[in-house]
């Protein structure tokens, strides 16, 4: 089985941006959820390579979930890189990589997830960042 996903999206804004509502608590917040799905309730971090974070989410029956981590790469504005994992689904922490690549026109986003330990996960994820990059555009690309 391949353990690995990859997702891949441009958006017309340059990479700070996008670096900057991935790592600001409170622009992550407003932006990762939506109305028909889940939305993050809180969030804790510490930026740096070796810092703990922390997500707290709720779905829209009231079930809440929490996913945590820890920084494994920061290297402002092109990459990030932190640790997965969640409480619905016991096991190793999975890898997460987020490249920013400046383009002509914006940013090219790379997000690589790797580790996972069956396919089932695998593609759950690859669907859940799918949506995720989707929320991130359309955040960043306001006016």
């Amino acid at each position: 089985m391949e353990d690995t996903i990859v997702v891949e999206i441009d958006i017309e804004v340059p990479p700070e941006r996008v670096f900057e509502a991935w790592t600001d608590s409170q622009q992550l917040i407003a932006w990762w959820g939506d109305d028909a799905k889940y939305h993050v309730t809180s969030r804790q971090d510490d930026f740096r390579v070796g810092g703990k974070w922390r997500a707290e989410t709720e779905n829209l029956d009231g079930v809440r979930h929490a996913v945590w981590g820890e920084y494994t790469r920061m290297e402002r504005p092109l990459a990030l890189g932190f640790t997965w994992q969640h409480d619905w689904e016991p096991g190793a922490p999975t890898h997460v990589l987020i490249e920013l690549t400046p383009t002509a026109t914006g940013t090219h986003l790379r997000i690589t997830h790797s580790g996972f330990a069956s396919a089932a996960s695998r593609d759950a994820h690859r669907n859940g960042w799918a949506q995720v990059v989707a929320w991130l555009q359309r955040y960043v690309s306001k006016p």
